[in-house]
């Protein structure tokens, strides 16, 4: 049986590991990153007319500072759209994509002259959605809500696991969860242990971090979202 290590947070291990053991895989887990969530904001939306999600963890991070589901959800992909949709936002859409794509959603759908748009998020987020609708004169508020600590070891098993050639397949949704992985795999001085492995990445920005590691086979996925991916591992190609 093929074994796949998932890297992501605990928060979002589910539905993905449920359609990897679907397409026959042995799931096992370490998290290089947990989510550590602010839920004491007061959060002002007097003048807001929509909320931006670049991922489920704001829309989480979003629920816990406030109960206001009547305003518009642009969301950057299908993972943050359906968990707008799980905390109750009618209004939801999804530009199925990256930033860049959750900007031109933007452009689409609303008007740079009826308000805010409050992005719930990290301190650390990747690209710069701020740059993209300054441009297009939107007003763009940043609400940090939470933040993702890095783990600072690999567990144990995972360790073994790698020494032992027992996992085949890791998948990254991140740079930043790549970066991470990497960093505690060179401490535990287990490189060489990547070797012959199938890394799955949710972009090519993903699969950057990987290319001076010799011998790995590195798959990127046609879209970034979970779908695609899971298409990816399923073709193998």
């Amino acid at each position: 049986m093929i074994t796949h290590l998932v890297t992501r947070p605990q928060a979002d291990q589910e539905p993905f590991a449920s359609e990897l053991r679907l397409l026959g895989r042995e799931v096992c887990f370490d998290a290089v990153f947990d989510i550590v969530f602010q839920n004491s904001a007061k959060l002002d939306l007097s003048d807001v007319q929509a909320v931006l999600f670049t991922s489920a963890n704001g829309v989480r991070a979003y629920q816990l500072n406030s109960k206001d589901r009547s305003l518009p959800a642009l969301c950057v992909g299908e993972s943050s759209a359906e968990a707008a949709r799980e905390y109750g936002f009618e209004m939801v859409y999804s530009a199925n994509g990256d930033v860049g794509d959750l900007a031109k959603l933007v452009q689409a759908k609303l008007s740079a002259k009826k308000g805010v748009l409050l992005h719930p998020a990290a301190s650390k987020i990747a690209g710069d959605l701020q740059v993209d609708l300054d441009q297009f004169g939107y007003a763009y508020r940043r609400e940090i809500l939470y933040e993702a600590m890095s783990s600072k070891v690999l567990l144990q098993q995972t360790c073994q696991m790698l020494k032992e050639n027992k996992i085949n397949e890791i998948s990254f949704f991140s740079p930043r969860s790549s970066k991470v992985f990497l960093a505690l795999v060179s401490q535990e001085n287990l490189v060489s242990s990547l070797e012959g492995l199938t890394i799955y990445c949710l972009s090519k920005a993903v699969a950057d971090c990987f290319e001076q590691i010799r011998g790995v086979k590195l798959l990127v996925s046609e879209q970034p979202n979970r779908a695609d991916m899971i298409k990816l591992i399923a073709s193998g190609k």
